[in-house]
């Protein structure tokens, strides 16, 4: 394009998520319920621009969708019991990328997973290699 000076650096707002790499912050594993609608877990660090959090880093997200397995109730019926069947997935699951910057205004909430969740996020992301003197 004519008249375009390459040499200017891009405005701090559009080139954000890029150039604070350097300023993230340690969250760990944590659950986002995103403005979409999406359930995410992932390895989460807060992206920090001059002292205020303007995104978040999340290392192999997964989307964490929750099935109701089947209705348990007592003979009184006055206490019933519910399990559910808790499926991971990969969130953009055709991409080829393991790490994703999201803005913070498309963040509703900020949670931290139960210990079950947060085992089985670790199992999936982190699969155990099975030796071969293990195989039989």
């Amino acid at each position: 394009a004519a008249g375009v000076d390459w040499q200017k650096p891009v405005d701090t707002p559009l080139f954000l998520c890029y150039n604070t790499w350097r300023n993230l912050k340690v969250m760990s594993v944590k659950m986002m319920l995103l403005k979409t609608g999406e359930l995410v877990i992932a390895d989460a660090s807060e992206v920090v621009h001059e002292e205020k959090v303007r995104g978040y880093m999340m290392k192999e997200p997964q989307i964490v969708i929750a099935e109701e397995k089947s209705l348990l109730m007592e003979e009184d019926g006055s206490n019933s019991n519910y399990e559910l069947d808790i499926i991971l997935k990969p969130w953009l699951i055709l991409s080829k990328d393991k790490e994703f910057v999201i803005t913070a205004d498309l963040v509703a909430t900020i949670c931290d997973p139960l210990d079950s969740i947060a085992e089985m996020y670790d199992a999936k992301v982190n699969p155990t290699p099975v030796s071969e003197t293990e195989v039989v």
